[in-house]
């Protein structure tokens, strides 16, 4: 597999939500509805094509008991990008300044030599994690912790969304592996009828020898994130692939 270089995200909340619609869709209920697949729902060794990092990946019952849990390609992965911000070059963000913080602190998945994901969805929450290996794995924790003075809150503007308000905070993370960080997104786009979309979203990345994990939840309906919960699921993954890959 070769390292490409594709698009990058204007906010993560957009990837996952994307992600939703492109592995299979949502239902009224914003459950997501698992397209037909050779993989087993309680098991992550056939995700991502057979990637060597898939057994790594948290078993579906991780994300809870009535947690839809869909395989993620590669290719899902770029299309989702695609569909939630378009081209890093393409961006405008506002202040100028921040657009390195904008750019360096959204996961982006299409640079790696492995790849592995899934995406998970239980009501309302959406969380996808992956975990990478080769190209920029060693540079995952760039751009991640608390935001530059004058950054907190900036404005991004593609061809793809329109212009999104991102408001950025830190997220306490444990600390694991050989580093781990966190941040706290709240996203405000156009929404149907005129009406914003105010969608919550956190990220969370754990460097692991030259493996890195990223788990990214959010609420697409503007729903209420559980910090702890995601933190703890970030270590439980983080263990995971420890004890199966090393």
């Amino acid at each position: 597999m070769s390292p490409r270089r594709t698009a990058r995200l204007a906010a993560p909340a957009l990837l996952a939500a994307a992600l939703v619609t492109g592995c299979g869709g949502g239902d009224d209920d914003g459950e997501a509805a698992a397209e037909p697949s050779s993989a087993s729902p309680s098991s992550s060794s056939s995700v991502a094509g057979g990637s060597e990092l898939a057994p790594g990946l948290l078993p579906a019952d991780a994300f809870g008991p009535d947690a839809q849990v869909v395989p993620v390609t590669e290719e899902q992965l770029a299309q989702g990008a695609a569909l939630a911000g378009g081209s890093a070059a393409d961006l405008q963000v506002d202040p100028p300044e921040c657009a390195p913080l904008v750019q360096q602190s959204q996961p982006s998945f299409d640079e790696y030599e492995d790849v592995a994901a899934q995406v998970a969805v239980l009501g309302t929450t959406t969380t996808v994690q992956a975990l990478v290996s080769g190209g920029p794995a060693e540079e995952a924790l760039a751009g991640l912790g608390r935001p530059p003075a004058g950054c907190e809150s900036v404005q991004v503007t593609s061809a793809e969304v329109g212009t999104v308000d991102i408001a950025y905070g830190p997220l306490d993370v444990p600390d694991l592996g050989d580093g781990s960080g966190g941040v706290a997104f709240t996203t405000t786009a156009p929404g149907p009828g005129g009406q914003p979309l105010v969608v919550p979203a956190l990220v969370g990345v754990v460097q692991d020898g030259e493996r890195a994990l990223v788990l990214v939840s959010t609420d697409t309906q503007g729903g209420t994130l559980d910090p702890a919960a995601f933190t703890a699921l970030l270590q439980r993954a983080h263990e995971t692939q420890a004890s199966v890959l090393d």
